[in-house]
């Protein structure tokens, strides 16, 4: 055990301060090195946090008396320091009591030298310290307009110096003007809503915060301290000893409790100062520390994250039952507002409660009657504290014989069948653990972390977001969102298949194989033993097993091109299932994480549904071939340039130019008219054409007509990546007038079209100066990896796939590195390779690109080429 004492050098140092704060370095030093050992060889970190927080009590009291001696003032210790936990480079908060200022003026600035000299010191110690000195006057004034100061006030523990003042200042908490509990309680409720909402209501975080995070230790702290000032309980213990809280939920709490406190102090020992953010290194790190090892099925940052969210999860649904057990106790609940509601669940002051502790075990089927209930009663605030007990205490109850009772079975599927309702009832039903006690394969999935940026949520949390987004296409309120999907919402006959689809979707993550093909499994068989048509069954499982298509097809294929929307038609088959398709790939999409989704996107999803519906619709004639289709277009075209009062002579030469081209058949009619007034009145400029901040594709716009050039597309990417823009996509038709028509679609680093026309003109300027660069590229500007994605490793993946004679199609997937463009630009540059095509796709830290490419004579590649330009990327991409 290591000492609590200081050493006796330290001791004798004291007179010289310089010599002392070297000593006394050096002694906090061996102390921390010393723990960390013992750390290591299992010491629990209970003890080692308590033991921290007495050496310091001993370092203090040496100090204080070699400053003041008989000084008339205390020296308390406050925050965490209070409670006796004190992780290795947590602040040292400590609170200095002082007497009322009546001394001389002579006297007080002697005094506050003092003060000062003493606080100086501990910063020479190398202590982090957060201190205040004050009168009882100023903690009661400053405790009484500030919840934060009044908590540290509560947890104050005296260390030395006048231990009456200390005395003093508990005796504010007997004044009736003083947080009285009711008042205290509100407000520290108050607090934890606010922090909550810092963190979007969620304990799913990609880097969370141990302490501030919903679930993290504030949480835990929140009940300590209102049950302190209410019931003057200093530990979770003693509220087992009072009843207000089981031995169950206390070793459940306790557990969550040490769980996080031994992650926060591995995370101060590695970063070698304060830190609570569990960012993707210190995950890595501390799952390394903890014995975790990377499996076949998982990674051991992911195994350690799934105990972490497991161990949240847990403080979220006990804070919740227990500060609502508090606030019927601190406000009185002897007069109690009781409507019945059935023989079994009544209201309680606007919370379901049970009528009688036994109602699960001998209604069993209870268990999902309580959420038809709440669906169909939106008024009701929750569950009362007590039934949330009952129900979490019952879920063993839930075993093979109930969900093959068909009473059981009936209930279930009546949740999803609810009018309003089904996304509340099913986070409830999660959270208290009743929908993994139903269906087991849920189990699996919560917590489950997927160690990437894409996914900004657990499996369980992001099924649950992909509920919630489905829901909202059905409110009205909600239209202004995605129109088009609440259009196609409201036509949809059964809105439960696709709610168990958005179930069912991502059932399988986590296991062995392709998760769509294992979840196609699981929900089959869930919609045969649930008795579902067969229709219905075959929608469901349909749409698990493709979940992925819808996606895949709009940001990684060519739209316009006949062929793609054919093969998708034939895919789909019908409208009905194009319609739950595209509205289950909407929400799931835009329930990764709030970075993912933005109008590019959506005018992708928007372009791949109605081409398809309009391809389904048989009474529409739809051309097939594409030289029909590009004639199509021009000659509606015409008509739209006629009535703008350009004649074919004046466009001629540019159509002409472009007849060899898939200009024709990828552009709408609106499109080319719109193309073809800007291009005709400048055709004999070299240069850009405009730039536009917002186009119809939900991206801002690079028209460019010049002189072919071998390393144009290098070029350009070149300054996008310098000016921190994000390619989308990039069309390239080579005119055969010795001509490169280019069209880029772009974002800003947020995702977003470029608004600012600062910004427009900024990007102008460096493209023509770049562009003026006939000899070649200028030198690439090396930008840092973003801090998240250098944390993850991406392996290179190059494919080639011959389309047709003329064209291949070139697949590059890596990490999405900085200049990524402009390197693949380079290597297509020296492989003499003609890009046609290009669509870039990032998810997460991964960019997985497709390029239409061909050598100079439009010819498809073949494997020589191919090899050689494998062999320089990789070399560019080191």
């Amino acid at each position: 055990m290591t000492s609590s004492n200081p050493p006796v050098s330290f001791m004798q140092a004291l007179n010289d301060p310089q010599h002392a704060a070297k000593v006394g370095r050096d002694m906090l030093k061996q102390f921390n090195d010393t723990q960390f050992e013992r750390f290591d060889q299992g010491q629990p970190v209970s003890a080692l946090v308590l033991e921290r927080a007495t050496f310091i009590d001993q370092i203090l009291k040496k100090i204080w008396h070699h400053y003041f001696n008989d000084a008339p003032y205390a020296l308390l210790a406050v925050g965490g320091y209070g409670r006796g936990e004190l992780h290795p480079y947590s602040d040292v908060d400590i609170l200095i009591l002082r007497p009322p200022l009546d001394a001389d003026p002579a006297q007080l600035e002697q005094q506050n030298e003092q003060l000062s000299d003493f606080i100086r010191f501990l910063w020479d110690l190398g202590l982090e310290v957060g201190h205040a000195i004050r009168t009882l006057e100023d903690c009661y004034n400053e405790g009484l307009s500030d919840i934060t100061t009044a908590t540290n006030l509560l947890e104050a523990r005296w260390i030395t110096g006048h231990y009456s003042l200390f005395e003093q200042l508990q005796d504010l908490w007997h004044d009736k003007q003083f947080w009285p509990s009711q008042t205290f309680y509100q407000a520290k409720i108050d607090e934890q809503t606010a922090r909550h909402r810092r963190f979007n209501d969620t304990v799913y975080q990609l880097e969370p915060n141990l302490k501030e995070s919903p679930g993290g230790l504030r949480d835990i702290q929140t009940i300590i301290w209102v049950a302190k000032r209410h019931y003057h309980a200093s530990s979770l213990h003693q509220l087992v000893q009072n009843a207000f809280i089981t031995p169950e939920e206390y070793r459940e709490l306790d557990a969550a409790y040490k769980f996080l406190n031994r992650a926060r102090f591995i995370l101060h020992r590695l970063k070698k100062r304060r830190e609570d953010r569990l960012l993707f290194d210190n995950q890595q790190q501390i799952a390394q520390v903890l014995g975790y090892e990377n499996t076949d099925e998982k990674l051991a940052v992911e195994q350690f994250m799934n105990s972490y969210y497991r161990n949240v999860q847990v403080v979220v649904k006990l804070n919740e039952i227990l500060l609502q057990h508090f606030l019927e106790d601190i406000f009185n609940d002897t007069y109690a507002r009781i409507v019945a509601i059935n023989s079994r669940f009544q209201l309680r002051n606007g919370y379901l409660d049970v009528c009688y502790d036994q109602v699960f075990n001998e209604f069993p089927t209870a268990l999902l009657e309580i959420f038809i209930i709440l669906e169909d009663n939106p008024s009701i605030q929750g569950i009362r504290a007590r039934t949330i007990r009952l129900l979490r205490n019952a879920l063993h109850l839930i075993d093979p014989s109930f969900r093959q009772d068909p009473i059981n079975k009936a209930l279930f599927m009546a949740i999803f069948r609810q009018p309003k309702g089904v996304n509340a009832a099913l986070k409830r039903m999660h959270s208290y653990g009743l929908l993994a006690a139903y269906i087991p394969a849920f189990q699996k999935i919560s917590g489950l972390m997927q160690f990437n940026i894409f996914h900004a949520y657990t499996v369980d949390e992001h099924t649950l977001l992909v509920i919630r987004n489905l829901r909202r296409f059905f409110i009205k309120d909600y239209a202004y969102e995605f129109p088009t999907a609440h259009q196609v919402a409201n036509n949809i006959a059964k809105p439960e298949v696709l709610f168990l689809a958005a179930l069912f979707h991502d059932i399988a993550k986590g296991r062995k194989g392709a998760h769509e093909i294992l979840g196609e499994v699981d929900a089959r068989e869930f919609a045969v033993a649930h008795n579902l048509p067969e229709r219905d069954t075959e929608l469901i499982a349909w749409l698990v097993r493709y979940h992925l298509e819808f996606s895949t097809i709009a940001q990684r294929k060519d739209l316009t091109d006949p062929e793609v929307i054919e093969g998708f038609r034939q895919f789909v088959g019908t409208q009905e299932r194009l319609d739950y398709l595209y509205l289950l790939t909407l929400a799931d999409v835009r329930s990764t994480s709030k970075e993912v989704w933005n109008d590019w996107k959506n005018v992708l999803f928007l372009e791949l549904y109605n081409e398809t519906a309009t391809a389904l619709d048989k009474a529409e004639e739809i051309p097939r071939d594409k030289a029909k289709k590009a004639l199509i277009h021009q000659e509606r075209a015409r008509e739209m340039l006629h009535k703008q009062g350009l004649k074919p002579q004046d466009y001629q030469g540019l159509w002409q130019a472009l007849k060899d081209t898939a200009f024709f058949n990828r552009h709408s009619p609106k499109d080319l008219t719109r193309l073809t007034s800007l291009l005709a009145v400048q055709i004999d400029q070299a240069t850009i054409i405009a730039i536009n901040g917002t186009s119809h594709r939900g991206a801002s716009e690079l028209i460019l007509l010049a002189k072919n050039r071998d390393f144009m597309f290098a070029q350009i990417t070149q300054v996008f990546e310098s000016l921190g823009l994000t390619v989308v996509e990039a069309k390239v038709y080579t005119s055969n007038d010795n001509r490169t028509l280019v069209l880029f679609y772009f974002l800003d680093r947020h995702n977003q079209p470029v608004q600012s026309e600062e910004d427009l003109a900024r990007i102008r300027y460096s493209l023509e100066e770049q562009l003026a660069t006939e000899g070649g590229l200028s030198p690439v500007v090396n930008h840092s990896h973003s801090r998240r994605i250098k944390y993850f490793s991406t392996p290179t993946e190059i494919h080639f796939k011959a389309l047709s004679t003329q064209l291949t199609e070139l697949t590059v997937i890596t990490k999405d590195i900085p200049g990524l463009l402009s390197k693949v630009g380079r290597a297509l540059r020296d492989g003499k390779i003609r890009l046609h095509d290009a669509k870039i796709v990032t998810i997460g830290e991964k960019a997985e690109d497709i390029f239409l490419v061909s050598d100079i004579n439009n010819q498809a590649l073949g494997a020589a080429q191919q090899n050689a330009f494998t062999e320089r990327l990789m070399e560019y991409l080191g």
